[in-house]
């Protein structure tokens, strides 16, 4: 996970600063996500205020989804009534697949 996540924010470093494709309040919740115990975190979609993908533990969730609505979310009523529809978890799957019938 380590090395993922290491890929993960050099990625957004190269968005952020040699393609621009990122904006301040992006970075700002890429970074809180960082802090907040992310192996990495970067920018995903097309950038310029589009959201962020993170690699977190599945141990670590609650305190993760918990952390970053505090440091991130709070910061307004705006905001902050977005968090329900805006942060969720994922989990890595097979992906495409083709299946015989």
């Amino acid at each position: 996970y380590e090395i993922l996540g290491r890929l993960m924010n050099e990625s957004h470093e190269s968005c952020r600063k040699l393609y621009e494709c990122s904006c301040d309040e992006l970075d700002e919740l890429v970074d809180v996500c960082r802090q907040s115990g992310a192996y990495g975190s970067r920018l995903t979609g097309a950038g310029w205020g589009g959201c962020a993908v993170s690699l977190i533990p599945k141990d670590k969730l609650e305190d993760f989804l918990k952390s970053v609505k505090e440091k991130y979310y709070n910061k307004n009523e705006k905001l902050n009534s977005l968090f329900s529809c805006s942060a969720f978890s994922t989990k890595p799957s097979n992906g495409i697949s083709v299946i015989n019938l």
